[in-house]
């Protein structure tokens, strides 16, 4: 689902502040939102940081969203995308990232590399808070994880 921005909302993303900001007044707004479920949400940035598009990739359930990366990243490669942030909700309110958001986050960045788009961050947000991978320095630390890159070989294997 495509969620309307207003011109006032096509900012220039430095922080995941502005992206809480942005998605708390969307989700304000928004009553086709049910926010007893969690979401995911992809934030797709143009070459200076703009505010491109928010996309509603995915409703999960109460504790749980399912990610495909195709589905994720459909729409960023289709209105060209140079870097995304990644949202999602936790309705219950505790923004501490599990080990799934984490694995996630890594999964995402690996297809990210491979379509030469960005991730530049992760939120986890309630109405109230948000948790930043980027800003907790957990971004840093899947940048550099090899878990979904296949070893030389297999890849050469499967070329």
């Amino acid at each position: 689902m495509d969620i309307k921005i207003t011109e006032q909302e096509r900012i220039r993303v430095v922080d995941g502040q502005d992206v809480f900001d942005i998605m708390r007044r969307i989700l304000l707004r928004e009553e086709r939102i049910d926010q007893d479920k969690e979401h995911f949400w992809m934030v797709g940035l143009d070459v200076s940081s703009r505010l491109l598009f928010i996309e509603l990739v995915v409703i999960g359930g109460v504790y749980s969203v399912t990610i495909k990366p195709a589905e994720t990243f459909r729409v960023a490669v289709w209105k060209n995308a140079v870097s995304v942030v990644l949202v999602h909700n936790h309705p219950g309110g505790a923004v501490r990232p599990s080990e799934e958001d984490k694995d996630v986050t890594d999964h995402l960045i690996q297809v990210g590399r491979i379509l030469n788009i960005n991730v530049v961050d992760h939120l986890i947000i309630a109405p109230e808070t948000f948790f930043s991978f980027e800003i907790n320095g957990l971004m840093e630390e899947l940048r550099k994880s090899m878990k979904y890159v296949p070893p030389y070989e297999i890849a050469e294997r499967i070329r």
